[in-house]
């Protein structure tokens, strides 16, 4: 890098970081409504804060980050990225949720640097690649650029439609905050090693480093490292296909030494296969049996538009159709396999979308400067970006001020993490309503009742605990049927996850047939007593929010009182 360039990015890398870090940050030390309760907007965010506690807590495997059952079983979500924030955290001595505040700058500045290196020697434009990689690092808030129809509301009213507000996608711990990190990392060595006309070593180095990156990614997220593989076959095909034998054994090379990388990981994989709850699992995840094509308007104009006007070098014709070929794989594999995959939609909003418009912004620039003086160019290039940051504050605000209402009543129960963290023993099983049990495992060393549905869990096990909040809630024998019917999205959504969403198109399409059974099953149950079903599995405190659940009367129940504070009671069982 020049001495422009290095000032450019740096501050670039900063300034995002900045805008990334500032909404939690200006909560926990300038808000006075802070009273010891992070500000969680992103989406997720306080389940890979558990997992990231759960390191903390010795449970490396990540087996299971809510229950006291099943911490030694394989796990599901993999544990690499939660690992190396703990270990971060652990090493400058600060705690979980202290290090998910850093690493919300931390990591964006870091990826800021490696997008824009891809970007800037896949495309050899400097100037333009600030500019991409500035798209790219503020998605969600640049979304809206590439959705003509929300322009209007966003320069008029500076609504964003479309989207959800919860802040920009890189302020979301683990996933994509460090599985990005893998997937530009691998891209600009996959480039540099194939394309990067380097030495010998400087060569070797990419290649060996590509193959760490690539292995590693099995480790990371399911997301990244599918996407890498297919996209690694289709540069496999192309070079067999173009007799390019010193390309293609320099492929085959990598793809050997991340496959011996990945070996573990699919061994492990086998076991989890073995799992008497894994058919259920990879349901709730949202596999199911379809050939449905799915349609993006983005990858189609941004293909149609890259084989149009793209006229450069054939290496970056070959690299950037390589890339659009995968994602057309990846989101419609579907259609050959009858199996979609957990949630497609992932490859579309963390490396479709975002380097989709990346190469628009590159295209737009590459014609624009041949009618216009540089200068304007130039002035181009400031203004959008300047466009881009503009929005990415507007939607940190907006979804600022959306969330802060929510973030303010957590507060109270700043005081309750505080208490057990001191007055019971490590690892105790807690019940409690569903905003705590979310939250105890990120400021606690603590276990809850009630588990997710995206881990090797029965059933029966996600279902208990929903009946548990039934009966607390007041639905009798009489009531059971018209409410099971009237929350059968909700229910379907804890019990079956993602599949008959991705199956039929919502949470509640299943048969009337499996309904009407949970709701003889939960009429059975409330024939039964109260605490001997709550004992049916680890229950070690309840936690009633008199506030927000009057009507539990757990008092009825419990007599051995801990704790009371703010309408919040804590019965030891």
């Amino acid at each position: 890098m020049n001495s422009w360039e290095k000032y450019a990015v740096v501050l670039l890398s900063i300034a995002i970081g900045v805008l990334i870090i500032a909404p939690a940050a200006y909560f926990r030390y300038w808000d006075g409504g802070y009273k010891g309760a992070d500000f969680f907007g992103s989406g997720n965010e306080d389940f890979y804060l558990a997992q990231i506690q759960e390191i903390y807590d010795g449970h490396w495997s990540l087996g299971n980050v809510y229950l006291a059952e099943g911490k030694n079983d394989p796990y599901v979500q993999q544990p690499l990225p939660a690992m190396m924030v703990a270990f971060l955290g652990k090493i400058l001595g600060v705690s979980s949720r202290d290090i998910n505040l850093l690493t919300k700058f931390l990591f964006p500045a870091i990826l800021t640097v490696i997008a824009y290196l891809f970007f800037s020697n896949v495309f050899g434009r400097k100037d333009i690649a600030i500019v991409m990689t500035g798209f790219v690092m503020l998605v969600q808030a640049s979304w809206i650029f590439l959705n003509p129809s929300a322009w209007l509301p966003f320069f008029l009213k500076g609504e964003f439609v479309g989207v959800n507000h919860n802040f920009i996608s890189y302020a979301r711990p683990i996933n994509p905050q460090i599985s990005s990190l893998f997937f530009f990392g691998y891209l600009l060595c996959a480039w540099k090693f194939l394309f990067g006309q380097l030495s010998q070593k400087s060569e070797k180095i990419y290649g060996i480093a590509g193959a760490i990156i690539w292995g590693l990614s099995f480790y990371v997220y399911f997301f990244t490292f599918s996407f890498l593989s297919v996209l690694n076959g289709v540069l496999l095909l192309w070079f067999g296909y173009a007799k390019d034998w010193r390309q293609l054994k320099k492929m085959l090379l990598v793809s050997a030494g991340a496959s011996l990388l990945a070996l573990p990981y699919l061994l492990h994989l086998l076991k989890m296969m073995q799992s008497p709850w894994y058919i259920q699992l990879t349901r709730r995840l949202g596999m199911a049996d379809t050939r449905q094509f799915i349609f993006s308007r983005v990858w189609w104009g941004v293909t149609a538009l890259f084989l149009l006007l793209y006229w450069g070098s054939r290496e970056v014709k070959i690299f950037i159709l390589a890339f659009l070929a995968t994602a057309f794989i990846v989101t419609n594999q579907q259609m050959l396999t009858g199996k979609t995959l957990s949630l497609p939609a992932h490859y579309h909003w963390y490396y479709i979308a975002p380097i989709g418009g990346a190469i628009l912004i590159y295209l737009f620039f590459s014609y624009f400067e041949k009618i216009v003086p540089l200068w304007a160019s130039r002035a181009a290039m400031i203004l959008l970006l300047g466009l881009f940051f503009y929005a990415g504050i507007l939607y940190q605000k907006t979804s600022y001020l959306l969330g802060k209402e929510w973030a303010i009543s957590s507060q109270r129960y700043a005081p309750v993490f505080s208490w057990l963290e001191q007055n019971i023993s490590k690892e105790s099983s807690i019940f409690a309503n569903q905003d705590l049990s979310n939250l105890i495992p990120d400021y606690t060393r603590h276990n809850v009742y009630r588990g997710t549905g995206d881990t090797l869990i029965s059933e029966e096990r996600l279902k208990h605990p929903l009946y548990i909040y039934f009966y607390l809630n007041g639905v009798t024998k009489d009531s059971a049927g018209d409410y099971f019917y009237n929350n059968r999205n909700p229910i379907g959504a804890e019990i079956f996850g993602q599949y008959y969403r991705q199956k039929n198109g919502c949470y509640g399409c299943f048969s009337d047939d499996i309904l009407n059974t949970w709701i003889s099953e939960y009429q059975s149950f409330l024939e039964k007593d109260f605490v001997t079903e709550l004992k049916k599995y680890p229950a070690d405190y309840v936690i009633w929010d008199k506030a927000q659940n009057p009507e539990w009367r757990l008092d009825r129940f419990f007599t051995d009182k801990t704790y009371e504070v703010d309408n919040l009671v804590i019965f030891k069982i």
